[in-house]
């Protein structure tokens, strides 16, 4: 599923134990990105956070592991909190990327049961419109 705000776009996959995609997963993202957001008057491009919560939430009662960056967020649902989360970024750059890539099958032993990326929006400069003679 895939949805945007003003500031940021959404994507997130279906959790693989409920077969919808989880509310408690959004929120936490919609949290995380809000909190980068506050921070950018105070940090710098390369300011990163990593972290793990409990989505108390969620029916299930999963874990989640997140990693988040200026320009992008991303949070692992069904982790174990020593989980490393380098593997996991690869596994995800299968899903949300859009470029073609290849990983190894047992890098990522057990997958996450759902995952959200929150890509910031940057704002388009404005283009001038060209002068136009008139006759």
């Amino acid at each position: 599923m895939i949805w945007k705000t003003k500031t940021h776009e959404f994507s997130a996959t279906v959790c693989q134990r409920t077969g919808k995609t989880c509310p408690a997963l959004a929120r936490l993202a919609r949290s995380i990105s809000e909190a980068m957001a506050q921070a950018t008057s105070a940090t710098s491009d390369d300011f990163e956070i990593e972290g793990s919560s409990e989505l108390s939430h969620c029916s299930e009662g999963c874990h989640a592991i997140f990693r988040a960056q200026s320009d992008r967020i991303r949070v692992f649902c069904g982790t174990q909190p020593e989980t490393a989360i380098e593997p996991l970024n690869g596994y995800a750059d299968l899903i949300f990327g859009n470029t073609f890539s290849a990983m190894p099958s047992g890098v990522v032993k057990t997958p996450p049961c759902a995952m959200i990326e929150v890509s910031t929006i940057r704002p388009r400069k404005p283009a001038c419109a060209p002068a136009q003679i008139s006759i």
